[in-house]
């Protein structure tokens, strides 16, 4: 019988990191490699009172990526240069839970 970490594990490799459900392949710090990135809409940030207020006058862009930990060299940490598929952008926060990050990431709107 699997122990709860095991089939999480399982579950994040065959469901939600694949790359024909979730997950698609982006270039994290030069880093390829499958993950779920998600930008919000703007009614979305709404609903949840998401704002942008790292600079008065200056609006940004969140995105949040899920990916397995063990598929990047280091754990990002608040404050760092991120870039993603090219873009720069700046980690906000990171968390680490059951072999799985959450990276929530601000950059400037475009």
């Amino acid at each position: 019988m699997n122990t709860f970490k095991e089939d999480l594990t399982e579950d994040l490799r065959g469901v939600f990191f694949d790359a024909d459900e979730f997950a698609k392949e982006h270039d994290l710090n030069g880093t390829v490699c499958l993950c779920v990135v998600e930008k919000p809409r703007t009614e979305e940030k709404y609903l949840r009172g998401a704002t942008y207020d790292a600079y008065e006058g200056i609006h940004g862009a969140s995105v949040t990526i899920h990916v397995g930990s063990r598929l990047l060299p280091e754990i990002p940490v608040e404050g760092m240069r991120f870039d993603l598929d090219g873009e720069v952008m700046l980690v906000d926060s990171c968390t680490h839970e059951a072999g799985l990050l959450s990276i929530v990431l601000k950059g400037h709107d475009s």
